[in-house]
């Protein structure tokens, strides 16, 4: 295959890019930190490529792809003041997740393995601390959730218990 050809690929493929990134709300510029779909609506949470403990934002998108219902918080809002995270430890596995507090209603984003159950991965919406409703992931999520993203964010610990829906 001549370089020509080659190159004239890679531009059409450079073209023809969604500003998103595919199957995710979040877009080319962002990290996902966590997407996947929950049948006809997506659920992922996006941060900006700098996010540090001092800097940068991590906001939770849900709706259609591409259209986006429901964004928290707001871009210019300190991650650590709206969101809590934790590991989780299992028999055979373990898991993660992230908690959006917006007033009475927390969004959950998890990911979980365990022995004899396999894998959760969905997102559950809390009021007052009880489960609302949950949806669970129809496909693989993408996640990044972990310690390390935590710790990278400045992310506190979630001081409550969250249960695998």
């Amino acid at each position: 295959m001549s370089a020509r050809i080659l190159f004239v690929g890679g531009m059409l493929m450079a073209v023809s890019t969604p500003l998103f990134a595919a199957g995710s709300h979040c877009s080319t510029t962002e990290e996902t930190v966590f997407s996947c779909h929950l049948g006809r609506k997506v659920v992922s949470v996006c941060a900006s490529k700098a996010l540090d403990a001092q800097s940068g934002y991590l906001q939770y998108r849900f709706g259609a792809l591409g259209k986006s219902e429901l964004m928290f918080p707001k871009t210019d809002v300190a991650p650590k003041t709206v969101v809590q995270a934790r590991t989780l430890m299992f028999a055979g596995g373990g898991g993660a997740y992230l908690r959006f507090n917006r007033g009475v209603i927390s969004y959950v984003v998890y990911t979980a393995i365990g022995k004899g159950w396999g894998t959760k991965d969905g997102v559950a919406v809390e009021r007052k601390g009880k489960t609302i409703a949950h949806f669970d992931c129809k496909d693989v999520p993408v996640s990044e959730m972990g310690e390390a993203f935590f710790t990278r964010a400045g992310l506190p610990e979630d001081a409550q218990e969250f249960e695998l829906p």
